[in-house]
C-alpha cells in the first residue's frame, strides 16, 4: 500500500516528484503530498483525494537549483484520508514518508515529547527522529547514528525517506518488509517503492534487501546492512514499467487489460510449449521429482488460482494439493510436509501476508516455488526458484490478466509435473497442450459479447445481491468473478460451490438475488443444471452463462462451445470480468482506483 518516491539533483523537482506519484498512485489514492528541501528550507505540499488535487496545490511552484525532494501517494491504515494525515509529516526540521505499518507506535507516542497533528503512525517517526537527534553530539555522523537509532526502536514494516534542514541535499532511507528501491541516473538518485523506480529515467536500480538503510545523496549511495556494516550497492537493470501502460482509446486500463489478454496468453506459453510437452526451463532437471505434495499460498485473486491450480495439479500431476490464504497461514502454526513443495503467488511480489508465509515455509527448511509477474521482486529473490508470469505491467487494481497468467502458470506446472512424474499419459497430455494453443482464442473479446454485456448490465444495478455459483474448477472461477465484481461496483457479491448453495445460502433466494451461473458442458453439466432449477424454484433471477439455450434463465450470456473445461473456463472468466465493468462504469465508479483499494498490499 502506499507509494512512495524521492529525488536528488538540480532538475525542476516538482514535476518529477509528481510524475512518480501519477505512476504509483494505483498504490493509494487517499491523498498524497511532496517535501522538497532545497537553500536549507523545506516547502511542503499537501492535498485528500487523487493526485490531480496535488497537483492543483502545487500550482505554479518550481524548484532551483540543488533539492532533495520526497514524495508520498497514501492508502489509509492508521487514521482517515484527511490533509492531517497526509504525508509527508513533519516536525521542526525534517519531513517523512513512510509505508507499512509501525505497530509500536502508540508506545513511541509517549515517551517522545511533541504535540502530534495526526492519527497516523507515521509522525512518531519524525518526532523520534528528532528527539535522538538533539540527544547526539555533533559530529559528521550524528544525522546518520539519530537515523539508525530510529530505526531500532520501530516494530513493524516499513519503507522509509526522510529529509532534514540539518542535511540539504540528503535523503534517508530504509526498509524493512515493505519494498524500496533506489535509482541513480547521472544527476542523482532516484527513489521508489513501486515495482521499479523514477521510470524512464534510470535504466539500472539497487532493489534493497530487509534491513538496509543508509542515505543518499548526489555523490552517491551510503548503504549499510541490518548488522550496521557498509555493503556495496548492487545494481540490476530496470525493466520494462508502467509509463508504457496507456490507455491507448480504452476508457479505463481495467479494460484495455482485459482485451490484453489473448497475448498474455501467447507470451505465457512462447518457449513452454513443445511438440509433446510442457518445458519450464526455470525449474532444474529432475527437480519436482523429490517432492511428494504441494502447498499453494496466496491471497485475493491469487488466492482463487490457487484453488484452480489445485483442481489441475492433483488431476494431472497426481500430487496431493492444499491451498492456503496467506494471511492466515503464518498464524496458525501450520504443519508443513517436509518433502512437500511450498509455492507463493503474487501479481506484485510484495504482498506482506505472501511473503512472510514464504519465509515461514524456508525457515522450516521446505523449497520453494514463486509465481510472480515482477522480477527482482522480494518474494522473487526470495524464493527458491521462480516462474515468471510475463502479464506485463498491470495498473488496473482489480487484478485481471494477471490471474490469467496465474492459472496458466499453474496449469503449465501441472502438465510439466505430470510428465517427470510420468503419469500423464500421452493421449491425455495431447489433449492439455492442443487446449493451452486454444487459450488465445478463448479469452479474445468478441464484440457481439461485450456489446451483450454493456445493454445487459443496466438489469443489474439493484437487487439486494449476486451469487456466482459453479462446481470443480467453475467454483474458484465463481470466487473471482463474485470478487471482481464487489471490488468495483460495490456491490455485494458471494461466489459459492453450486452444490453447498441448499446448505444455508438458499434461503436468500429471490427475485431481487441475481444468480450467476456457471454452466459449463464439458464438466457436471448436469449437477450445475439442478442447482440452479433449485435457485429457480425460489424466484432468483437467473444470468446462465454457458453454451446453449437454458430454458429457466432469466438472462443467457451464450459462449462457444468447446471440448475442454479450461477453454470454457477462460472463455466464462473474460465475460465475468467484463459484467463486472459494464456493472461498474453504469454506477459511475472509477473502475482502476476503487474505493478502500490499492494495487499492491505490502501490510497485514
Amino acid at each position: 500500500m502506499c507509494g512512495i518516491v524521492g529525488y536528488i539533483g538540480e532538475q525542476e523537482a516538482c514535476g518529477i516528484l509528481l510524475n512518480g506519484l501519477r505512476e504509483l498512485e494505483y498504490r493509494g489514492y487517499d491523498s498524497a503530498g511532496i517535501a522538497l528541501l532545497e537553500e536549507g528550507r523545506i516547502t511542503r505540499f499537501r492535498a485528500v483525494g487523487k493526485l490531480d488535487n496535488l497537483v492543483h496545490r502545487v500550482g505554479e511552484y518550481q524548484t532551483s537549483g540543488p533539492v532533495a525532494a520526497i514524495g508520498h501517494t497514501r492508502w489509509a491504515t492508521h487514521g482517515k484520508p484527511t490533509e492531517a494525515n497526509a504525508h509527508p509529516h513533519g516536525l521542526t526540521h525534517s519531513q517523512v514518508v513512510h509505508n507499512g505499518i509501525i505497530e509500536n507506535y502508540q508506545a513511541i507516542r509517549e515517551q517522545v515529547p511533541g504535540d502530534f497533528l495526526s492519527q497516523t503512525d507515521t509522525e512518531v517517526i519524525v518526532h523520534l527522529f528528532e528527539s535522538l537527534l538533539a540527544e547526539q553530539p555533533d559530529g559528521e555522523d550524528a544525522v546518520l547514528k539519530a537515523f539508525r537509532a530510529t530505526l531500532n526502536a520501530l516494530h513493524g514494516a516499513y519503507a522509509i525517506l526522510l529529509v532534514t534542514e540539518t542535511r540539504p541535499g540528503e535523503v534517508f532511507f530504509a526498509r524493512q518488509g515493505s519494498p524500496l528501491q533506489l535509482a541513480q541516473a547521472a544527476d542523482g538518485v532516484h527513489f521508489a517503492s513501486s515495482d521499479a523506480p523514477m521510470v524512464g529515467v534510470c535504466d539500472q536500480a539497487v532493489y534493497l534487501e530487509d534491513g538496509h538503510w543508509g542515505v543518499a545523496s548526489a555523490e552517491g549511495i551510503r548503504l549499510f546492512d541490518e548488522q550496521d556494516q557498509p555493503a556495496e550497492p548492487i545494481t540490476a537493470p530496470l525493466l520494462a514499467t508502467s509509463t508504457a501502460a496507456q490507455k491507448e482509446g480504452f476508457r479505463y486500463f481495467m479494460e484495455k487489460e482485459i482485451y490484453e489478454q489473448d497475448a498474455v496468453v501467447s507470451d505465457i506459453l512462447t518457449g513452454r510449449l513443445t511438440e509433446t510437452g510442457v518445458r519450464l526451463d526455470e525449474l532444474p532437471d529432475g527437480w519436482l521429482e523429490q517432492f511428494t505434495s504441494i502447498t499453494l499460498c496466496a491471497c485475493g485473486t491469487s488466492y482463487h488460482a490457487a484453488l484452480t491450480g489445485a483442481y489441475l495439479l492433483e488431476r494431472l500431476a497426481k500430487v496431493p494439493a492444499r491451498v492456503e490464504i496467506a494471511s492466515e497461514f503464518r498464524y496458525r502454526e501450520p504443519v508443513l510436509d517436509p518433502t512437500g513443495l511450498f509455492v507463493v503467488i503474487s501479481q506484485s511480489g510484495e504482498t506482506a501476508d505472501t511473503f512472510e508465509a514464504l519465509k515461514l515455509a524456508a525457515a522450516q527448511g521446505l523449497d520453494t516455488l514463486a509465481l510472480c509477474n515482477v522480477d527482482n521482486s522480494s518474494i522473487v529473490r526470495a524464493a527458491s526458484h521462480t516462474v515468471l508470469l510475463r502479464a506485463g505491467i498491470e495498473k488496473g487494481v482489480a487484478s485481471t490478466k494477471a490471474f490469467t497468467a496465474q492459472v496458466m502458470a499453474l496449469w503449465l506446472l501441472a502438465v510439466h509435473w505430470g510428465q517427470v512424474k510420468g503419469v500423464l499419459d500421452a493421449d491425455t497430455g495431447g489433449r492439455e497442450i492442443e487446449a493451452m494453443r486454444r487459450v488465445r482464442e478463448a479469452v479474445a473479446i468478441q464484440p457481439r459479447v461485450h456489446d451483450r454485456l454493456h445493454r445487459l448490465s443496466k438489469r443489474y444495478l439493484h437487487g439486494h445481491g449476486f451469487f456466482f455459483i459453479g462446481r470443480d474448477l467453475f467454483y474458484p472461477l465463481a470466487l473471482e468473478g463474485a470478487l471482481k465484481l464487489k471490488e468495483i461496483s460495490y456491490l455485494h457479491a458471494e461466489g459459492y460451490p453450486a452444490g453447498e448453495m441448499k446448505h444455508g445460502p438458499i434461503a436468500l433466494a429471490d427475485a431481487e438475488l441475481f444468480t450467476i451461473a456457471l454452466m459449463p458442458r464439458s464438466r457436471l453439466y448436469d449437477k450445475i443444471k439442478s442447482n440452479v432449477e433449485e435457485l429457480s424454484a425460489r424466484d432468483s433471477t437467473i444470468i446462465a452463462i454457458t453454451t446453449e439455450y437454458f430454458e429457466l434463465a432469466d438472462d443467457i450470456i451464450q459462449i462457444r462451445a468447446y471440448d475442454h473445461p479450461m477453454l470454457e473456463f477462460f472463455e466464462m472468466m473474460v465475460v465475468c470480468q467484463l459484467l463486472a465493468l459494464e456493472i461498474a462504469i453504469r454506477l459511475g465508479n472509477d473502475v482502476d482506483m476503487p474505493r478502500n483499494l490499492a494495487k499492491s498490499v505490502t501490510v497485514e
